[in-house]
């Protein structure tokens, strides 16, 4: 059977061979077919100036017995020497490959050259293989002795690699490829046949093979040093690879994070020496691996372990990569937003060490090594700023460390104590927000123009202040509330004060926005859980006016995060059940900050003339003006917001007018909302089907026409205006709107806002003769009936009498049809139980209004024709 599997991969190599050289020869002939496309228009553009010979060309051509020809024994007349007229090749922008690309490039350069090279590489790993594997199953000799000659048969194989190396006279110019590929056979060998000898024949512990293999491993990793990169590969592979195949029983994190840490600095050295990028790749991959391995084997007493290795990593896979080993200042310029978020791959390793590491602790019980690790990793990354300007951005991720300190620190439960403030999460956040605000101050005024300093300064205190007052209860806020409010009305004029001494315009911009959020927190606590959402829109208008003044180009993202956050509190506090019955000046709180909120949107607005930051604001506004005529008229109708699943009939009216109208108004704005206007184009098409399902059921399940349901008592003024003339008078709107996107659904628009008309003119006069309940069950008077007629012949008239006037065909139709369905209406139902005078006179006055409107039309259409 091992001989099968062995031929099978004999023959596969050949297979990949033949197709690697099968796709050279590919190549070759590409190349060639353009060489001689090539010649072929250089023969052919000769062909068309034969006068013309190549000056460079080496041979001549003129036979021996020819006369040469000068230029004085041609007459003047035949001489026109040909003139080559040079066609300009078009530009082609030539695309600069990625690194990723050049890195197969040179991969499959190398292999091209070398494949026959490295398949007998790997040939002679399988051969030292199968030969050990032969000599068990034959018997030939002892099981120590069949290893023994293995062993020495990669030894061997090693030792001639080192020797052609040092020689290096055969193999002179072929980048020691022939000797790679012997020591890469040799230790594969040596590592399969130390892996037989504890796996099959049990002859070695786990710990000494652990040893054994690691030492092969980092033996080839220390000859690649000498004889090329791909040695490498193996040899950083096999040395991570280790704790896989042996696992001693033990299940000491140390010892295993010590093994990796010691692989991870020998494969740095080999990396740093070899000088191959795809090396680091590897060792990130295999030390990053191992490290999210621990986070799952850590208990509560190896907390400080993991932390150690999360720290010691950032420092030796970064900053000393950067920096060093004397951590030497790398440069301390101030570097655009964008350079300072484009940085790879520093912040990508430093996420992949510190997220793990923040999630472990938000999901772990918070005890104190968790503290102080939390506090070394923010002590790290503040050190690490001041050494290379490039890591500013890392003074952010200092402040989510210190914020989720806070979070997961340990709860805070008797109050009675006036000091709480200044113990467990409260104490800790103080020290936290002074601090991170001292040291911002410090070195913003020491580099002014490195922005993160300023906004560090700026925005600890507003940010772990904040954070303080959200898990804080209601009842302990009376303590808290006079130490916080101070704190930040000092915080405030301090940075006010630095905006005194600023020197360049960022500086005073940050600092006026940190005091402006310092004042509307402190504000924002004396009023009720919803002072945090007017604070932060008024935060929003602040930063505007500011941004308009000082005339920032500051970019757009930081307010159009605020203002989504704002948002999403805005659309959730509805239904959050502290808001239930929360108010503000002795009113229900969304009748208050909503309206506020629209108001401050669209001010902000008005700051952005040119931007495109208006429209986002503006947008803002508009989503608030839907929650508030959603929310607050079901509210005031039931003394709830509504529930989407358990409507009742009249908040199921309501939403459908509210849903129609909030429809209409964002298909209006998306024709000038630019960028956004597929965005507006969604929610409005979204907003009226919504309206338009809760139409149907009204119609077909909750009819007041075919139950009984109380539609009001006051004739006009009634639930019918709500039921189906306002939704017919914005369907009619919203038939204009979707003209542009979709003629034919405009048309079916235009036709339900007419059938829902005809309901709601119907209704309206059943309204005013039957009272607060028109089902058809109840009897109808002959006043009723006559009453449909005359209404209905005024509209119909009026209609038609429109139609001319805007010579809307369409119009006129529609109105001839009224007045057509009036007529077999009062033919059929009203005369039909007329007698005597009674009938005579109802045809004759039928029959004048008809004549009378028949005189009208015609001179409307003979008004037109003079016009």
């Amino acid at each position: 059977m091992d001989e099968l599997i062995g031929l099978a991969i004999i023959i596969s190599i050949a297979l990949v061979a033949g197709g690697v050289c099968g796709l050279v020869a590919l190549v070759q002939l590409n190349g060639l077919k353009q060489e001689i496309a090539v010649l072929k228009f250089k023969l052919s553009q000769y062909e068309l100036n034969p006068n013309t010979v190549p000056s460079e060309s080496p041979v001549n051509t003129q036979p021996d017995n020819a006369k040469s020809l000068n230029r004085a024994d041609i007459p003047a007349s035949d001489y026109k020497p040909a003139s080559i007229k040079h066609t300009p090749l078009p530009k082609v922008a030539i695309k600069k490959p990625s690194s990723i690309e050049l890195l197969f490039k040179q991969l499959r350069a190398g292999f091209e050259q070398n494949w026959m090279t490295w398949i007998g590489a790997i040939a002679l790993a399988l051969g030292g293989v199968f030969l050990a594997k032969y000599s068990l199953e034959a018997g030939l000799l002892s099981p120590a002795m069949r290893l023994s000659a293995g062993g020495l048969f990669g030894i061997g194989l090693i030792a001639a690699a080192y020797y052609l190396h040092y020689k290096r006279i055969v193999f002179e110019g072929f980048n020691n490829y022939i000797p790679a590929a012997f020591a890469s056979g040799g230790f594969m060998t040596c590592f399969a046949l130390m892996f037989l000898a504890y796996n099959s024949f049990t002859m070695l512990s786990a710990e000494w093979a652990f040893i054994g293999l690691a030492v092969i491993a980092l033996c080839a990793s220390a000859m690649a040093i000498k004889l090329g990169p791909l040695l490498a590969v193996i040899g950083i592979i096999g040395a991570y690879s280790v704790p896989i195949w042996v696992n001693t029983g033990s299940g000491q994190l140390f010892s295993l994070l010590i093994y990796v840490a010691l692989v991870s600095v020998a494969a740095a050295v080999v990396a740093h020496k070899v000088q191959r990028v795809w090396l680091w790749y590897l060792l990130w991959v295999g030390h990053i691996g191992w490290y999210l391995v621990g986070l799952t084997l850590f208990n509560y007493d190896t907390v400080w372990l993991i932390g150690a290795y999360a720290l010691l990593s950032i420092l030796g896979l970064i900053a000393i990569a950067r920096l060093g080993l004397g951590f030497n200042t790398l440069e301390v310029r101030p570097h655009s937003f964008k350079r300072l978020v484009n940085l790879f791959p520093d912040h990508g390793l430093l996420l992949a060490f510190m997220a793990p590491l923040m999630i472990a602790m938000l999901l772990s019980l918070f005890n104190l090594q968790w503290q102080i690790v939390a506090l070394l990793s923010i002590a790290l990354l503040l050190f690490l700023v001041l050494k290379n300007s490039r890591w500013d951005a890392w003074q952010g991720v200092s402040l989510v460390i210190a914020l989720l300190l806070v979070i997961s620190a340990k709860q805070t439960y008797a109050f009675d104590d006036a000091l709480f403030i200044f113990k467990n999460e409260y104490g800790l956040g103080l020290l936290l927000a002074l601090g991170l605000s001292g040291y911002g101050l410090y070195f913003g005024n020491k580099y002014p123009k490195r922005l993160a300093f300023h906004l560090l300064a700026s925005l600890s205190v507003f940010a772990l202040v904040g954070t303080l007052y959200a898990i804080i209860p209601n009842t302990a806020l009376a303590t808290a509330y006079p130490l916080w409010a101070v704190l930040l009305c000092l915080m405030s004029a301090v940075l006010i004060k630095f905006t005194q001494n600023n020197t360049t315009l960022w500086q005073r911009f940050s600092y006026w926005v940190g005091a402006n959020a310092n004042i509307t927190l402190a504000i924002t606590m004396l009023l009720s859980d919803s002072g945090l959402t007017i604070a932060l829109a008024v935060q929003v208008l602040l930063l505007s006016l500011l941004i308009k003044k000082y005339n920032v180009a500051m970019p757009h993202w930081p307010i159009k995060a605020l203002v989504a956050a704002l948002l999403l509190r805005l659309t959730l506090s509805p239904w959050t059940p502290s808001y239930d019955e929360l108010s503000i000046f002795g009113l229900h709180w969304s009748l208050v900050v909503y309206p506020l909120c629209i108001g401050l949107f669209f001010a902000a607005a008005k700051c952005f003339n040119t931007s495109k930051l208006k429209i986002w604001l503006e947008g803002a506004a508009l989503h608030c003006l839907a929650l508030f005529v959603t929310t607050e008229t079901s509210y005031q109708l039931v003394g709830h917001y509504p529930q989407l699943f358990s409507l009742s009939f009249y908040e199921q009216v309501l939403l459908s007018c509210n849903l129609l109208a909030l429809g209409c108004v964002y298909l209006y704005r998306a024709q000038s909302a630019g960028q956004l206007g597929k965005l507006y184009r969604t929610a409005g098409l979204i907003l009226s089907a919504l309206a338009g399902l809760l139409l149907i059921k009204t119609t077909l399940d909750d009819n007041p026409l075919l139950m009984r349901l109380y539609v009001g008592e006051t004739p006009i003024f009634n639930w019918v205006i709500l039921i189906w003339l306002v939704p017919s008078l914005l369907a009619l709107w919203l038939a204009s709107l979707v003209k542009s996107l979709n003629a034919k659904l405009s048309q079916i628009t235009l036709g339900v806002s007419g059938l829902l008309a005809l309901l709601a003119i119907n209704t309206l006069i059943r309204q005013y003769w039957q009272g607060g309940f028109i089902y058809l069950d109840k009897a109808t008077s002959d006043a009723e009936l006559y009453s449909y007629s005359v209404i209905w012949l005024l509209l119909g008239a009026l209609v038609v009498i429109a139609g001319h006037l805007k010579q809307q065909r369409l119009l006129q139709n529609v109105g001839l049809g009224i007045l057509g369905a009036v007529i077999v209406k009062v033919f059929l139902i009203d005369m039909a139980n007329l007698t005597g005078l009674l009938k005579a006179l109802s045809f004759i006055g039928l029959g004048l209004s008809l004549v009378g409107l028949s005189w009208l039309f015609q001179k409307l259409r003979k008004r037109n024709y003079s016009n």
